[in-house]
């Protein structure tokens, strides 16, 4: 019997809940056009409880919401009112695809199709019917790489606004035979900074909170999934001669200009109603976004986030270690050389989904050339105790004829709900590398404790990084280590709030780590002893910070400015703010001085983004940083520029222009997205590289790289 329990508890079985609302059924097919004006739309059943997260926490939402929800044969049809007693200060900036929409007034839709209040999608739309979508990951973050299939239409009414969205059924996952799913819906007014929400609207909780979801019944003898989705491409290229340049006038061509063709496919099939595998054939990045140029003034890697299409969609299912510190799988190790330039992929396999109570990912790459090799990742979960998991993972990268390198372990997550209705949440892992050579290398140990609310967020955690471990498709930013970090920060909210929506302090961050055969080598303690925010949204903040580092050998800084060996500790401080994102013209400042190893440094870096409804959006940001020290004085400049035109929601074009004087390079990337049909794309992007720091001026029609090409993605399903 007791067996019996425990499985019970650490298993539970589904069983039919009570459902909170209705879909209405219908076999007519509506017309998307942002008018809501089928009958059926005034048949269906109305949602219209919402209540405020915030500033108001429980209270009825300061305007009117109505949503109705039509299960139709060509998919999930949501239909929103979003009423407004001054439509004329809406606010609908933003038109491009995937823009996060939070300087707008928008709409969120969550849709858990298993209701198994572990996974699901979120959609969101403005004003404007601008189309942003993400994948579940957990109650504090998305996957907000995932594109779905879906279309949106929107307009702005004498009463306000309204949003009309459909969501085909094979891009959801739902069981076969079950008529329910899990949904919450979100609506945001920029100019209250309110958020209000149908389930889930405890500052404890919100959006993502999927224990709280409703769930939504009437979703009878909806189809099986297609037999495949397929997305072949074709794109042409015309590249410019690379050059390198002298300090006098003269260059050098040091490879010829060409141009050529490409083709290849991305294919899903369906391994039943919740598993999915997803197979590329010669694929192409070229419409992803570009690394971002960053000055690095430590003796630390950096970490760049992926942007590739095929590595990005279903990323959380591989989260395994500490984020951008020790993680065991990180997909830029495939496909990309030590430099970031790219690596041909003939093919690459991925398989993720739910079976049960279990989730699944599997990711196989071939890459081809001089760094041929066949990589590998297996990762699998097993649901406990509410929202929490057991898993394993392993990692495989290896060339023909030469024994592979290994990297595996298991973790755990365990959310409870504690008093209160408060939030803890308990994780850890334990994994293991091995070195291509065949002898163990190496270890990491993690323990974390985590007390993330609103008055309070408290996080505790213990890392152990051996010497050798050192997963050849991870990350691992620093090992041979003992790590001991938290942060304790309290944000008391008025008693009665007027222009002040809340108080934040940070009583203490820490950041203290040891060599592990003893001795501190790098450490950071922090204060926030004053920060607020406004309830227009703008805050302001003051930081204190002591650090220490003990580098054991000479390291160079910035242009041949070093640092030697030694002990160092220094002190800092901070003063920074930032505007509401609802207002037209938004500005970021953060100013920081004080020591630096043995000398000073200055820091100054702010943003300013200016929006001019609803076509354009551009945003300058700027980061001067002056360093004195005894081996020499420089200033790092850093210059970023993005602006995105939009025609239309489905006609947009971006530019991001950005420079440094670490690298002395210019750079330039423009692209062009039209989306002819959901799922169906064109891209036309122009890359060009400059040098910069020469005695003499820049010849901006004769780049060191330019490049530009041509891509048409075609999606079906059959």
């Amino acid at each position: 019997m007791v067996v019996v329990a425990l499985a019970a508890a650490l298993f539970p079985a589904r069983v039919r809940a009570q459902v909170d609302f209705r879909a209405l059924r219908t076999s007519t097919s509506i017309q998307l056009d942002g008018r809501l004006s089928e009958a059926e739309w005034a048949r269906a059943d109305s949602i219209t409880d919402f209540r405020q997260r915030d500033p108001a926490q429980g209270q009825p939402g300061s305007e009117r919401t109505v949503v109705r929800v039509l299960a139709t044969p060509d998919g999930l049809a949501v239909g929103w009112w979003c009423y407004d007693r001054d439509p004329s200060r809406i606010v609908r900036a933003q038109l491009r695809r995937d823009a996060e929409l939070r300087t707008d007034d928008y709409v969120s839709l969550a849709v858990d199709g298993l209701h198994d209040k572990r996974s699901g999608f979120y959609f969101r739309s403005n004003a404007n019917g601008a189309m942003w979508d993400g994948e579940h990951v957990d109650m504090e973050q998305g996957n907000e790489s995932w594109d779905g299939v879906w279309d949106v239409r929107a307009r702005v009414t004498s009463e306000g606004y309204v949003v009309e969205m459909l969501i085909p059924w094979a891009t959801l996952r739902y069981a076969q035979g079950d008529s329910i799913m899990g949904m919450n819906f979100r609506r945001f007014i920029p100019r209250k900074n309110e958020e209000a929400l149908w389930r889930a609207y405890s500052r404890t909780e919100g959006f993502r909170f999927l224990e709280k979801e409703g769930l939504v019944d009437g979703f009878t003898d909806l189809p099986g999934r297609p037999r495949l989705e397929a997305r072949p491409y074709v794109s042409g290229e015309s590249t410019l001669p690379e050059r390198r340049f002298f300090a006098t006038r003269a260059d050098s061509v040091v490879l010829p200009g060409r141009s050529d063709a490409n083709v290849g496919l991305d294919v899903k099939v369906p391994i039943g109603n919740t598993i999915t595998a997803d197979i590329t054939v010669n694929p192409d990045f070229a419409q992803a976004e570009v690394d971002r140029q960053i000055v690095n003034l430590s003796r630390f890697p950096l970490f760049f986030p992926e942007q590739r299409p095929f590595f990005t969609e279903g990323t959380a299912i591989f989260d395994y270690g500490r984020p951008q510190q020790a993680q065991m799988f990180y997909s830029r190790r495939i496909g990309l050389g030590a430099n970031g330039t790219p690596v041909t992929i003939p093919v690459g396999l991925r398989v993720q989904g739910r079976a049960g109570g279990r989730q699944v990912g599997f990711l196989t790459v071939r890459t081809a050339g001089d760094e041929a090799a066949t990589n590998a990742v297996l990762r699998v979960k097993q649901d406990i105790l509410g929202r929490g998991y057991i898993g394993a993972m392993g990692t495989f990268a290896g060339q023909a004829g030469q024994p592979g390198s290994l990297a595996g372990g298991m973790d755990f997550s365990l959310p409870y709900v504690v008093r209160g209705g408060q939030n803890l949440i308990v994780q850890g892992n334990a994994a293991w590398s091995r070195d291509s050579v065949g002898g163990v290398s190496g270890a990491h140990y993690r323990m974390v404790v985590d007390y993330p609310n609103d008055k309070a967020d408290i996080v505790m955690r213990l890392d152990r990084i051996e010497a050798g471990y050192d997963p050849a498709l991870g990350f691992v930013q620093q090992s041979g280590i003992h790590r001991v970090s938290g942060n304790t920060q309290l944000s008391p909210r008025p008693r009665q709030p007027s222009r002040i929506r809340r108080y934040e302090f940070n009583l203490l961050s820490y950041d203290f780590v040891w060599g592990i055969r003893g001795g501190l080598d790098n450490a950071s303690v922090g204060v926030k002893p004053f920060g607020v925010q406004f309830q227009s949204g703008d805050r302001i903040e003051v930081n204190l910070r002591r650090r220490f580092d003990a580098p054991t050998e000479q390291f160079s800084l910035f242009n041949g400015v070093s640092v030697a060996a030694g002990p160092y500790w220094w002190n800092r401080a901070e003063l920074s703010g930032t505007t509401a994102d609802a207002r037209r013209v938004r500005l970021s400042l953060n100013a920081n001085t004080g020591e630096f190893y043995d000398g000073r440094s200055t820091e100054v870096s702010g943003s300013l983004r200016v929006r001019h409804a609803p076509y354009l959006l551009a945003t300058l940001d700027l980061a001067r940083t002056a360093v004195s020290l005894p081996g020499g004085r420089f200033t790092a400049n850093t210059v970023r520029l993005r602006s995105d035109y939009a025609f239309s929601p489905r006609l947009n074009a971006t530019i991001f222009a950005q420079w440094d004087n670490q690298s002395s390079r210019a750079s330039a990337n423009a692209r062009v997205r039209w989306t002819v049909k959901p799922g169906s794309d064109l891209y036309v992007v122009w890359n060009s590289n400059w040098p910069t720091g020469l005695d003499r001026s820049i010849r901006w029609l004769r780049p060191s790289r330019g490049g530009l090409v041509a891509k048409y993605v075609y999606f079906f399903r059959g």
